[in-house]
């Protein structure tokens, strides 16, 4: 079974179904299909063209509905719900899986007449991606609580203990990249902390000493690229103080490897990566 909902920015949504009353959904649009622009270039004499890089082009996904009954209200239902220059989340469901993408409207089109009113929906999705409604998380290092029913005190008696996992591995199940969030959580004084790939070769390095309850956020995805710390309830930037040139650091498709490290301090150092499984069609 297929069903489409749209939600907006106050999380009221709109259930497209098929037999669907008294809107009932007809045909989906632009949620499968994947569009590519590939940019070659020629030279003087040169047969055919030579390969210069590809992008993904925005996905424009189109609802066609219907409204059945109740004409007016729902027309005015849909007119006050897709409002321009707000995004939206679309989500599509399909069996068991369930994907979601960000939206704006381009267009609402309503039939004015007839026994039924033909409804057709086209959305603009910047991002072509879809993906999954939770976040994976890996946890290089944490703690773990020691307390256990029945309780018994024991001297010395510990809450919590940190358990280290130098090295963690980021499954990237689909064939996208994926864009990471990184969090450095400190407990006591950290220098320089850092996550080094250990199939590429490459380290993120932030320039800058954590204190107890410090905790840094690096995001890397795509027109999401910062670094933010959160000291005593205050959120800053500190993009400024990413090592150069800076490496944003990916989920590349399969398994991928990081060690987390610093110039000292390393035991008071937690770190967990969070990625969001994506997809080119839902």
């Amino acid at each position: 079974m297929i069903k489409v909902v749209c939600e907006d920015q106050q999380g009221r949504q709109i259930a497209f179904e098929y037999k669907g009353s008294p809107l009932a959904l007809v045909d989906l649009d632009g949620f499968s299909n994947a569009e590519y622009t590939v940019n070659t270039s020629q030279s003087s004499g040169q047969d055919g063209e030579t390969y210069n890089g590809e992008t993904a082009n925005k996905r424009n996904p189109v609802i066609t509905a219907e409204i059945l009954s109740d004409f007016q209200t729902q027309r005015d239902k849909l007119y006050a719900f897709f409002q321009p220059r707000t995004p939206g989340t679309v989500y599509k469901y399909e069996g068991t899986a369930v994907r979601k993408a960000t939206y704006y409207v381009e267009k609402i089109d309503i039939t004015e007449s007839g026994p039924t009113r033909p409804v057709t929906i086209s959305l603009i999705c910047p991002d072509p991606l879809f993906y999954d409604l939770s976040e994976d998380i890996t946890q290089l290092a944490a703690w773990e609580g020691c307390i256990i029913f029945p309780m018994r005190i024991k001297n010395p008696f510990a809450v919590t203990k940190k358990v280290n996992s130098l090295i963690g591995n980021v499954n990237n199940k689909s064939n996208v990249t994926q864009g990471l969030t990184i969090k450095f959580s400190a407990t006591g004084t950290v220098v320089n902390p850092s996550l080094y790939d250990m199939n590429r070769l490459e380290t993120m390095q932030i320039n800058t000493t954590m204190h107890s309850g410090d905790v840094i956020i690096v995001t890397t995805g795509q027109n999401n690229k910062r670094v933010q710390l959160v000291s005593d309830g205050t959120a800053s930037n500190i993009s400024n103080l990413m090592n150069y040139p800076p490496v944003w650091l990916q989920a590349y498709p399969g398994d991928n490897l990081f060690r987390y490290n610093a110039a000292s301090g390393i035991d008071n150092l937690s770190v967990s990566i969070l990625h969001t499984q994506a997809y080119w069609g839902a």
